[in-house]
């Protein structure tokens, strides 16, 4: 019960960040849309793409630094944290100076020869590009401070930390409407990397003086690199495989369609950012009591503690998701002065993929707390890495940009159910279990209410009045299939417990 009242009170804290995150971002992308017009937004996300695809290992480094400082403290060992984050902290600096090798010789090679740019807007796309290696080499080096403070499950730091940065970029939108007779793209990425910059040094500062392990001493352990090497070695491949087919399809839609469909591609995934937050910070305030439970090889707990995560990220996205399906079109008008051609179908597609995604995380998370990874990134990710060719087999053929996203919802079920073949032995349970008692029971819910909710979509008007009570309507209805067939007895009582009690306690 304590652990469950410390990973809801962590949850609400994010939620309450996500909130304001949320408002300041979706007003900061009309300003900055606007602001760059639809060619210059594409460039800068596609540009971006490319920078964070040659620094794939950020992924894996993430990962490993959040696994090996998390399951060092669930076992107590104090100084395996202090050993563990200096050697994170001295890759971490090694792969920084690899990727700004890699971008300023293989990546400027990448941008001049093979990217579709418009020749008066190339002097720009340099620019852009050298501003995000320098961006990305900083998160990097990074890493091992924000992964303490998630360790330490230190949710109300990181909050305030991430809502400087929220602040920060609607200050930078502003200035681009506040400046002429200069290049606003440039400008735009100049003025987001001192945001990182400043972002970077309040983690350093905060986690000094708050964590014993960061006071760094600048010591290699053998033992601690030989796991570590093993760890981000399949890591890495799983890092590789993700960035390669996000970034892959954002290439591929360039080459095909060129920078006004990129455009629609980043609304999309900014959206998709905006809607997986509400499964995000649930997961990132029950993902170190997951790795703390396996490193403690507490295997009824890891087992509970699946379920909760698997069914509540699955439904706390399609609270979200369901409704945005009925009301896209409206949303963009309102939000974008000028809405992408593809935009609207991207964000619907982009949307189911992420709910039939949720339950991935929580398997992930209790392969790396094993800790051996390999057969598990082996399959996963050589199933995911289909995803670009046969997009591209696939646009080839029929020249539909969304069908890209058809086949990335495709193959994803596909690689949930390796990870469900892979991960049950690891904590002793039978597949047939995770199938019936956590798998199916909310994915049906959700197709009844997707069912349900086209009927009654015919009932309402395109107005705005009529959106917003589709928008109610989908949200009551996904709550009653999620009550009556989302969850089972116990569930459904252990959540009329805790709404009673909590009538009680504001009474």
């Amino acid at each position: 019960m304590r652990d469950g009242k410390g990973i809801a009170k962590n949850t609400a804290i994010l939620y309450g960040r996500m909130l304001v995150l949320l408002f300041i971002s979706l007003y900061t992308t009309r300003i900055v849309l606007e602001a760059l017009g639809v060619v210059d937004y594409g460039l800068y996300n596609v540009i971006g793409g490319v920078v964070v695809a040659i620094g794939f290992l950020t992924g894996t480094m993430n990962t490993a630094s959040a696994r090996f400082i998390t399951v060092a403290l669930g076992k107590g060992e104090k100084e395996n944290v202090r050993l563990t984050f200096g050697n994170v902290l001295i890759v971490n600096i090694l792969l920084a100076l690899l990727v700004v090798i890699v971008c300023e010789t293989l990546g400027l090679w990448f941008l001049y020869e093979k990217m579709v740019i418009p020749e008066e807007r190339m002097d720009s796309a340099f620019w852009v590009f050298q501003i995000s290696t320098l961006s990305v080499a900083l998160n990097i080096v990074a890493i091992p401070y924000n992964a303490c403070i998630i360790a330490h499950e230190r949710m109300k730091a990181f909050a305030y930390i991430t809502l400087i940065d929220g602040v920060g970029k609607l200050v930078v939108a502003f200035a681009l409407t506040q400046t002429e007779n200069i290049d606003k793209l440039i400008l735009y990425a100049a003025l987001l990397a001192l945001i990182h910059i400043l972002d970077q040094i309040i983690y350093v500062v905060y986690c000094g003086r708050n964590f014993f392990e960061t006071h760094i001493r600048w010591k290699t352990d053998p033992g601690i690199l030989t796991r570590m090497a093993r760890f981000i070695s399949w890591a890495a491949y799983g890092s590789l495989v993700s960035i390669g087919f996000t970034q892959g399809l954002n290439i591929l839609i360039n080459l095909f369609f060129g920078p006004a469909v990129n455009a629609a591609r980043g609304i999309s995934v900014q959206i998709q950012t905006y809607v997986a937050m509400f499964t995000n910070n649930f997961q990132m305030a029950i993902n170190p009591r997951i790795m703390k439970a396996v490193a403690k090889e507490e295997m009824e707990e890891t087992r509970q503690l699946l379920k909760l995560s698997s069914k509540l990220s699955f439904f706390l996205l399609s609270i979200v998701g369901v409704p945005l399906l009925f009301v896209v079109p409206q949303l963009l008008n309102i939000w974008l002065k000028e809405t992408p051609l593809h935009a609207v179908a991207f964000v619907r597609l982009m949307v189911i993929i992420s709910i039939f995604g949720s339950m991935a995380n929580p398997l992930r998370i209790i392969n790396q707390a094993e800790g051996n990874i390999r057969k598990f990134q082996l399959c996963e990710c050589t199933v995911l890495l289909m995803i670009v060719p046969v997009s591209y087999f696939v646009l080839k053929g029929y020249h539909i940009p969304e069908l890209v996203y058809v086949v990335h919802l495709t193959i994803e079920l596909i690689a949930h159910w390796i990870r469900v073949w892979v991960v049950m032995p690891k904590i002793r349970m039978r597949w047939t279990y995770y199938l019936t008692k956590i798998y199916l029971p909310p994915v049906v819910a959700l197709i009844a209410t997707l069912a349900l909710c086209l009927l009654a979509d015919n009932f309402f008007s395109t107005s705005l009045m009529g959106r917003v009570g589709m928008l109610f309507t989908a949200e009551l209805i996904l709550i009653l299939f999620a009550c009556l067939i989302g969850m089972d007895k116990e569930e459904r009582s252990a959540a009329m417990a805790l709404v009673r009690s909590k009538i009680k306690s504001r009474i």
